[in-house]
């Protein structure tokens, strides 16, 4: 779970200085509050993103709580083109 919240939170930091390129280029951007500088917006996407990674992670351990625990499939004797090795023919005859 902690993973997948500092994966949120790398991504968040990361890409929110490209909040200045939306500020210049975004076609309705007379409309909009300007993100750069603005600090209320910063934290609110920050509890956001964190909220984010924390449901993330615990969808992710929920849905493979179970794949640790099963065991490997039983040694078959097979090659790589799936057919079985020779000794295991050879034994058949």
């Amino acid at each position: 779970m902690l993973l997948a919240l500092g994966a949120a939170m790398a991504e968040h930091l990361a890409t929110w200085p490209l909040g200045g390129l939306v500020d210049r280029l975004h076609p309705r951007r007379k409309e909009l509050s300007p993100l750069k500088g603005n600090r209320r917006a910063f934290w609110q996407a920050t509890w956001r993103h964190a909220i984010f990674g924390l449901v993330l992670g615990e969808l992710e351990r929920r849905l493979n709580s179970g794949a640790a625990e099963e065991e490997p499939a039983a040694a078959v004797p097979a090659s790589s083109n799936g057919h079985g090795t020779v000794e295991a023919v050879a034994e058949l005859a």
